[in-house]
């Protein structure tokens, strides 16, 4: 696992630590910064927030505190960091779920790509199809020939309802043209446990939870749900090799550090440098392959970029599926 560093960041470092004054004037940070996580401690998120932030510290000279504030999809943290004054002091470090909540509610509480603007990506993690050992799906494209025949008979588990799980076994279902039954449990591992127990038909699910099942021979990986293949499991076909009417089907999580829409462009710079001089730590980089994700490390520019066009992607599909869920 490399760290990548993207080459319109990379060039843009150079002139970004050359110019700015708040470099020369040590005007900005002048105190702490509170990087606020909307999920739980323990979690994903949470464990990569608590991997950068020091790094992040060191470079600025100044604490960054990790501030989980948990519940309703992700909503209460992220509305947090929404309404904070815009002076780069208050960041979110959220995953797709900051994107995504808020289009499956209504009324939807706030636009997230139009209320934050991103500092920069942090991550990306696969998401991949996994059945039981002993389901006739023996392949991808068996499994394809199960759900054209069977459709609303087989029921499929996710992490929750109005997840990016969720969402991404609706577009499969989009494309395809077939239908499958939902049922939701409250997060990746109590959906592989239902489905260990026969409750479900197959799991839409992250790959750190399934590796171990995987690896353990309990289930069975029949696709990638990325556009391409995991690098834990390089003979899984992905879901667009699989099928033409797939072409395009590209469904993974991220994790991105996000500020108010009005902060400045100086903190903005300031803070995206410093997540910058993170990804330069290969220790940094060895903690989040461990933890089932692969640290990017982008600009300002091509996180607004992926922001606007992850949220098309998927406010499409919600309003497609007719997906509305209570957070």
């Amino acid at each position: 696992m490399t760290i990548r560093i993207t080459r319109r960041a990379a060039l843009a470092l150079p002139a970004a630590l050359a110019a700015p004054a708040l470099h020369a004037q040590g005007r900005w940070p002048e105190r702490p910064i509170n990087m606020v996580v909307p999920f739980a401690p323990g979690g994903t998120p949470d464990i990569g927030a608590r991997l950068v932030a020091p790094k992040m510290s060191e470079f600025l000279g100044q604490g960054v505190a990790v501030d989980n504030r948990a519940g309703a999809g992700s909503t209460i943290g992220t509305r947090y960091v929404v309404q904070a004054r815009p002076d780069g002091y208050t960041v979110l470090m959220g995953s797709i779920s900051f994107l995504i909540a808020p289009l499956v509610m209504q009324p939807m509480p706030f636009d997230p790509a139009e209320a934050l603007r991103c500092v920069s990506l942090i991550s990306t993690s696969p998401y991949i199809l996994v059945v039981r050992a002993d389901s006739p799906a023996r392949d991808i494209a068996g499994f394809h020939a199960m759900t054209r025949a069977r459709g609303a008979q087989l029921n499929y588990g996710s992490a929750g309802n109005g997840t990016p799980l969720h969402l991404g076994a609706e577009l499969y279902k989009l494309m395809m043209g077939v239908e499958l039954t939902h049922i939701a449990y409250r997060g990746s591992g109590p959906a592989i446990t239902a489905l260990l127990a026969g409750e479900v038909d197959m799991v839409f699910v992250d790959v750190p939870a399934a590796t171990p099942h995987i690896q353990g021979g309990a289930v069975r990986a029949l696709a990638a749900m990325v556009k391409d293949r995991i690098a834990q499991f390089p003979d899984v076909p992905t879901m667009a090799e699989s099928d033409p009417r797939l072409a395009g089907y590209d469904v993974y999580t991220w994790a991105m550090l996000v500020a108010p829409k009005a902060t400045p462009d100086g903190p903005i710079q300031r803070l995206n440098e410093a997540a910058l001089h993170a990804a330069r730590g290969p220790e940094i980089a060895q903690r989040f392959r461990e933890i089932g994700f692969d640290y990017i490390g982008s600009s300002p520019a091509e996180g607004d970029e992926r922001m606007a066009r992850e949220k098309a992607k998927w406010l499409d599909v919600v309003q497609r599926a007719n997906i509305r869920v209570d957070l």
